[in-house]
């Protein structure tokens, strides 16, 4: 049985074609004039170069996945000369919406995986998402040949809300958020573990988050090994974060309004990119956007506080310093339009964003100082009362502490490349 189940394993897998052309289209989506067009640029490069490359479009790799097919089929078919192993492998799966390069250990200096990523991302996405898998494969193999040739690839079209990172990054996103979530709920469990009568010592969170940061690096060591080092640094910084929200998810009702407000703002972000046809923002991206959306409710949560305390303390006051520092904003206001109009938009950027700080840092303090003026007898009588308190609270204390005696508690592939969904 043993000896049987790789052969088991291997019947079961999606079934490679026949390599008999450049152009291998099995569903297929090709015409005439766009088969032949790429074929005649393959049988070019070959002629020119030696390297060769090869078009496959499938309909599904099914459960191999689009990366693991990818080398099955470079393995198989041995794409590239010998001893040279120039070749790339361009792989289109219609049904499962992915796409593939595939590059042989001969071509990846001219083809690395950051500009394969490059290529995927726009010049084939975007044809694939309006209909035109043909287009999108000239378009791509055309890129791909001209870096063999050595012209570089054109500038980056600058695409707002497109997050472009190398694969492995992307492919690392599931394990990072594993070690989160791992974090957050080892913070909640250690927060109710005094209540249900488990005995922790100090050591024991550190271990167990230098365990789930492990387990993480592990895993990330297998799936992703060109990412590990960075990614284990990143959850040896996230995780513990991940507990101390967990602590504070069971011990605060505030906590557990403001993270979900902000779980509620990433859920929203990844929709309207969804809506909008565009990928879902990497977990990266949204830790970002949680960081920000988290500093700038916590400034807006200080101004508002500083004029409750003021508003509080006096009516007039507040009033002055009110009219005051809009007075002040007013003016700043003008000095930057005034910048802006003279220097032009990078100085009065520049100015807004200074401007915008020191007008914060101006209503907080002007609005959070504002105090009640005491006269000398109200100076002498709250000192009175300390002192009282003080008396009755610590005969209180030693009454308590002496009636209470207990307490509670061919040519080959190293596997480089990079692949895409549309």
């Amino acid at each position: 049985m043993l000896f049987l189940l790789p052969a088991m394993a291997w019947a079961a897998a999606t079934p490679i074609p026949p390599l008999h052309d450049p152009v291998v289209d099995t569903v297929p989506v090709l015409s005439t004039e766009q088969a032949a067009q790429l074929r005649a640029q393959a049988l070019d490069l070959q002629a020119r170069h030696g390297a060769q490359l090869q078009i496959l479009v499938v309909d599904s790799t099914g459960d191999d996945g689009i990366e693991a097919y990818a080398q099955r089929v470079f393995d198989q078919w041995q794409i590239g000369r010998k001893d040279v192993d120039d070749g790339v492998l361009l792989v289109l799966a219609m049904g499962d919406r992915r796409v593939r390069i595939q590059t042989g250990y001969g071509l990846e200096g001219a083809i690395p995986d950051a500009y394969a990523q490059r290529i995927i991302d726009q010049a084939m996405v975007p044809q694939l998402r309006e209909g035109k898998p043909g287009q999108a494969l000239i378009d791509g193999s055309g890129l791909l040949v001209g870096l063999i040739d050595g012209e570089p690839l054109p500038p980056v079209d600058d695409e707002p809300g497109v997050v472009r990172m190398p694969q492995d990054w992307r492919r690392g996103d599931s394990i990072v958020g594993l070690a989160l979530l791992a974090g957050f709920l080892l913070g909640t469990w250690a927060r109710r573990a005094p209540q249900r009568g488990v005995v922790s010592r100090w050591w024991h969170r550190p271990v167990q988050m230098l365990a789930v940061v492990g387990v993480a690096a592990a895993a990330c060591a297998v799936f992703t090994p060109g990412a590990t080092a960075a990614l284990a640094i990143a959850m040896g910084t996230l995780v513990p974060i991940a507990t101390l929200l967990g602590w504070l998810w069971v011990d605060s009702r505030r906590a557990r309004w403001v993270l979900s407000f902000l779980l509620a703002a990433a859920v929203v972000a990844s929709a309207v990119s969804v809506w909008k046809g565009k990928p879902v923002p990497s977990l990266a991206l949204h830790l970002l956007l949680v960081t920000v959306l988290a500093i700038a409710v916590g400034l807006i949560s200080l101004w508002v506080a500083a004029l409750r305390n003021s508003w509080r303390t006096g009516r007039l006051g507040f009033f002055v310093r009110l009219v005051f520092l809009c007075g002040l904003s007013a003016g700043y206001a003008w000095l930057v339009h005034r910048t802006h109009a003279q220097y032009g938009h990078d100085p009065g950027t520049v100015m807004l964003i200074a401007g915008g700080f020191f007008l914060y840092i101006a209503w907080a303090l002007v609005m959070g100082l504002h105090q009640r003026p005491q006269t000398r007898r109200a100076r002498k009588g709250e000192r009175r009362r300390r002192r009282d308190d003080h008396d009755s609270g610590s005969g209180s204390s030693s009454s308590s502490s002496s009636s209470s005696s207990w307490s509670g508690g061919g040519g080959r592939s190293g596997g480089g490349g990079a692949s895409g969904s549309w």
